[in-house]
């Protein structure tokens, strides 16, 4: 089988291939701390972008290649948005099925009447999509801000587990040991990243050497993956913690403070701040 591609095609096609990585990438929250609104605009910007350069331009292969860029940029950002924001499969259907009505209404628009676009009105247009971006990020980076509240109970009582085995002296239990409320300050939905909580017993009987392990309720497959803008949400901190077993319960009292030279005469779980 003969394929006829000569060195250009090839070029051109790899271009398309690493434009539509850098889409895929620039979708992931690893690179740019923008906001998930603000990155599903400018990705919706950037399909305008490409479909509008391949209206106006005029060379045979440069216009294909900036309506593919287009359906790709519009591809990547659907599947950003409906993978942060959690759509239900009736939102979905409803999406896609406006989007297949979308194109396919492009595609016949270009077919049988294709737009006249000078190069300044594209040119101009582009500029305007490209300033709207630019505002965009301004107004995400001048509004980002997420604040938290840690508050934590008196005291908390943690039961031996019916099921702790019996030939361990010691033996972890969980309990509920105060609060974080996690704040969106800014307008735009961010992702959700929940700060790190460590601590440390002090005081008589505490068993120091066992260790604290802290956690979350709801668990991280529970709790949503965005926060809305002016939302707060609220988890319950929980920790386990060191019990002496064939004992009915045992009652740490709870301290916060920045290091774990907490000292005192009662077992004592003491929070330290916690990491942003």
């Amino acid at each position: 089988m003969d394929f006829d591609i000569d060195g250009g095609t090839l070029l051109y096609i790899l271009g398309i291939g690493f434009a539509f990585a850098a889409l895929a990438y620039f979708a992931r929250d690893v690179v740019f701390s923008l906001s998930i609104t603000v990155k599903a605009a400018m990705l919706f910007l950037a399909f305008l972008s490409f479909l509008v350069g391949g209206v106006t331009m005029e060379r045979d292969v440069l216009d294909h290649i900036s309506l593919v860029l287009s359906g790709a940029a519009y591809v990547v950002f659907l599947v950003y948005v409906f993978s942060r924001y959690g759509l239900e499969a009736t939102g979905i259907f409803f999406i896609l099925f406006g989007s297949a009505i979308l194109f396919v209404t492009l595609g016949y628009t270009l077919r049988t009447h294709r737009p006249a676009i000078s190069p300044r009105t594209g040119a101009l247009l582009i500029a305007v999509f490209v300033g709207l971006a630019v505002l965009l990020v301004g107004a995400d980076v001048a509004t980002a801000g997420m604040s938290t509240n840690v508050e934590v109970n008196e005291s908390v009582t943690v039961l031996v587990p019916a099921d702790a085995p019996r030939d361990r002296e010691i033996v972890p239990s969980e309990g509920t040991v105060g609060t974080l409320t996690v704040t969106n300050d800014g307008p735009f939905t961010r992702p959700l990243s929940l700060p790190e909580i460590s601590g440390c017993l002090s005081g008589q009987s505490a068993n120091a050497e066992e260790g604290v392990h802290f956690g979350y309720e709801p668990r991280s497959y529970n709790r949503p993956a965005q926060i809305a803008g002016g939302e707060s949400l609220t988890f319950k901190i929980t920790a386990r913690l060191p019990i002496p077993n064939g004992t009915d319960e045992m009652t740490y009292a709870i301290e916060r403070d920045s290091d774990c030279e907490v000292a005192g005469g009662e077992p004592t779980l003491i929070v330290l701040e916690p990491e942003e």
